[in-house]
């Protein structure tokens, strides 16, 4: 059976150096020696990684999995080896110095004396609205670098899966994508390095302005004639948007017929019209049907900062919302960045 040391071979400095660097950091200094805390972030093998570094800063760590996601057996096993309680979500309550949430899914159930980290958007609108709280919240996702992940790292993904899934070549297929977010931006900017055919729909007139710039062709959602050409036009069809049964609601099934179909959010957001066997991955978040949703690279500096983010509260224990502090996310950005030789203008010109 592995244990914590075997992920760190197995993700090395080259491709994780933020979180080599925290385990050397935190097996130094146990920055939260004695401290309780509640980590519910998805067991995936990456996530041992960050879980390492947690119980190297000597903190008393219980550990669960969001309901979004199944937990993988091998996590488990890791974590039983490595002495880490896992207790399952909906049986996770009681009060914790810390709670390290993704999806605001411990708000109900647990309690924080110190405070609350959030990973994001969706659990950062929910926290951002919270009002029972005498303790900071500090929001990951109200950063820069989580661009990084949830552009970069989520577009590679759903590209790398409909790759999979599909079966078949992308060069110069006709790509669709519903909503330029930031999940829509990265999913165009990888599937751009395949074939010039991109259409992408929203309804904003910032983005439809974005997404001309980009060298993309805008459609805008509020146009119907011009939205079925493009949906009949399209090789593959993507949806981005977060918004639920959204193709179901608004467009006719029989243009979709003959099309590769995806959805990358978290929602299903083709709906009840289309069949589970009509899309990629059961409708489900088509990255999630890979090994690794997401690649370590796009993850390292998130873990990063959702750990980090305990001693920004611990440093400001000022109540209520905030994002992590901006001098922790240009640090970030720019050191990721000239790791993985990306410059800062490409950065800026891709999110």
């Amino acid at each position: 059976m592995n244990n914590f040391s075997h992920y760190f071979e197995l993700y090395p400095v080259s491709t994780a150096p933020f979180m080599h660097r925290m385990l050397e950091d935190y097996r130094i200094r146990k920055p939260f020696a004695g401290m309780t805390i509640a980590h519910n972030v998805p067991l995936t093998r990456t996530t041992l990684l960050k879980i390492a570094c947690l119980k190297e800063s000597g903190a008393v760590l219980t550990v669960t999995n969001p309901s979004f996601i199944k937990e993988s057996k091998e996590t488990l096993e890791v974590l039983e080896k490595e002495g880490v309680l896992y207790t399952p979500l909906h049986q996770l309550k009681g009060t914790y110095d810390f709670l390290l949430d993704c999806g605001a899914e411990l708000v109900n159930q647990c309690q924080a004396t110190k405070g609350i980290v959030e990973l994001t958007r969706t659990g950062a609108i929910r926290y951002e609205n919270y009002q029972d709280t005498q303790s900071p919240i500090v929001s990951v996702d109200d950063t820069r670098l989580k661009s990084l992940e949830t552009c970069l790292g989520t577009g590679e993904g759903v590209y790398r899966a409909i790759s999979q899934l599909s079966k078949q070549p992308i060069d110069n297929k006709k790509v669709l994508i519903f909503g330029f977010g930031k999940v829509g931006t990265g999913i165009a900017y990888y599937f751009a390095q395949k074939t010039p055919h991109i259409t992408v729909i929203d309804m904003l007139p910032e983005r439809l302005n974005l997404i001309t710039s980009k060298g993309y062709t805008a459609v805008s959602g509020s146009e119907q004639k011009d939205v079925e050409i493009a949906i009949k036009d399209a090789d593959i069809i993507i949806t981005a948007t977060g918004i639920k049964d959204l193709l179901s609601q608004s467009y006719k099934r029989r243009w979709f017929k003959g099309k590769i179909l995806a959805n990358a959010g978290a929602e299903d957001e083709f709906g009840f019209n289309f069949s589970e066997k009509s899309v990629l991955a059961n409708k489900k978040p088509v990255n999630f049907a890979l090994e690794e949703p997401t690649l370590m690279e796009f993850l390292d500096p998130i873990f990063f900062a959702h750990n980090l983010a305990i001693e920004d509260a611990l440093h400001n224990p000022t109540a209520g919302f905030r994002p992590l502090d901006n001098s922790h996310d240009n640090r970030i950005v720019k050191s990721w960045a000239q790791h993985h030789n990306w410059s800062l203008k490409k950065l800026d010109d891709t999110f």
